[in-house]
């Protein structure tokens, strides 16, 4: 089992960027488009930072502030 559960990371992390819908559609993870930019690109660094404990900070680690502040301004509330 724990061997599946990295596995399921791993390729998570491929589709990571841009395809962050991939699992905050609204069913697995918090839906994106009713949290304001500010709070995604707020939560993104703090994850980029490891300053919250979390699997996102896989997703993040390696994303430029630019993607950062694209992903943001993509996912967040309109």
């Amino acid at each position: 089992m724990k061997k599946l559960i990295i596995l399921g990371l791993g390729v998570a992390a491929l589709f990571a960027y841009p395809q962050c819908t991939m699992c905050h559609n609204g069913s697995v993870a918090v839906d994106l488009s009713k949290i304001s930019y500010k709070e995604v690109k707020e939560d993104l660094i703090k994850f980029k930072k490891a300053e919250m404990k979390h699997s996102m900070m896989n997703f993040v680690k390696d994303m430029s502030d630019k993607e950062i502040d694209e992903a943001a301004k993509k996912y967040s509330k309109k």
